[in-house]
């Protein structure tokens, strides 16, 4: 009777030992299933955030040029002052025509926005019309 209780006692050890190495296999899947996700999830608020900015500085680019802080005659890439100073801005200027082919007074600016650490590069384009001091100097 004693030898069956010891066999017994055994059994018993030998199903908890598996039953703890069964929940540490599985919290350790599940560990690594929650860090993936996080991890993604962060790289793809990192990309929104970004996107966002670029969208606002091209905003901002537009808005220089119909307050004539900015000329639409500026070509090149220009950097951007600190704190922004990972960023780029390219003006690509050209007329618009009437129906008949003169010149409507007005110009197609398009803002392109590059950041230097990743491979983001945001477009705004958008009709305005500038004085005709600056029309005249913008480069076509």
């Amino acid at each position: 009777m004693m030898l069956r209780f010891a066999r017994s006692r055994r059994a018993d050890a030998g199903t908890a030992l598996l039953e703890v190495l069964l929940a540490l296999a599985l919290f350790v899947v599940a560990a690594a299933i929650v860090t993936s996700g996080m991890s993604a999830s962060t790289h793809n608020l990192d990309r929104q955030r970004r996107n966002t900015h670029a969208a606002n500085l091209a905003a901002t680019v537009l808005a220089e040029i119909q307050l004539g802080i900015r000329s639409p005659a500026e070509a090149g890439e220009q950097p951007f002052t600190a704190p922004f100073d990972k960023w780029t801005a390219e003006l690509v200027v050209s007329p618009t025509e009437t129906e008949t082919g003169g010149a409507s007074g007005l110009l197609r600016v398009e803002v392109i926005i590059r950041h230097q650490e990743s491979v983001l590069v945001r477009r705004l384009t958008q009709i305005i019309r500038v004085p005709d001091s600056l029309a005249r100097t913008a480069a076509f």
